[in-house]
């Protein structure tokens, strides 16, 4: 099952390998094309959530009915870390280097694995994260961290990523956070931005 839901898309060797992270309902496709524009010369690697299928597809069941289930939370993430080890050590990209970037499911997903230390490597952007407790939290002392949140997002307000944002403080993890006028759905505004700030920072 899991290699149906894994795509890769070469890159130089040279470049960090980047992880993505789709949000509800997001396709393979889709994040490829979104790596590409953030990162054009990295190795990609998409993984899709193992929760629900087609539009509802997500890393772990998020309802405005229940609450969440932090067992599925950690095995998500285990799960995650362990996906993206292997195909680095497989096809010899950094892991070490790795830059995870995840938007709204999967970037609480992303965040999540970055101070559970689920997720290796080294920076991350993280589009309109939602907030997930972790039940344990390590250092991450060198990691940097850019997060977006639109001040018109009926989803995922600017004070929920601000909080995910405090939460990877606590880690050690340097946050930059980036405010747009938009709704959930990014913006070319962001998208810029986290663009190059990633070129800044690797």
């Amino acid at each position: 099952m899991a290699d149906d839901l894994i795509e890769t898309a070469p890159g130089a060797n040279t470049e960090p390998p980047v992880l993505l992270l789709q949000g509800t309902g997001g396709t393979n496709t889709e994040m490829l094309n979104f790596g590409r524009r953030l990162a054009p010369q990295s190795p990609l690697i998409t993984i899709a959530g193992r929760c629900g299928t087609g539009a509802e597809r997500q890393y772990y069941r998020q309802t405005a009915a229940g609450p969440v289930d932090a067992e599925q939370v950690a095995a998500a993430a285990q799960w995650l870390g362990a996906e993206v080890t292997r195909i680095c050590r497989q096809h010899r990209w950094v892991i070490d280097e790795l830059v995870t970037v995840g938007y709204s499911n999967g970037a609480a997903m992303a965040a999540y694995g970055i101070r559970t230390g689920d997720l290796p490597g080294q920076c991350a952007l993280l589009f309109h994260p939602l907030w997930l407790a972790t039940p344990q939290r390590v250092q991450r002392q060198n990691y940097l961290a850019w997060l977006s949140a639109g001040q018109r997002d009926p989803l995922v307000t600017v004070d929920t990523v601000a909080q995910v944002a405090t939460d990877c403080e606590k880690s050690g993890v340097h946050t930059t956070l980036f405010q747009t006028g938009g709704s959930h759905m990014l913006t070319s505004q962001e998208v810029a931005a986290a663009k190059d700030w990633l070129s800044e920072n690797n």
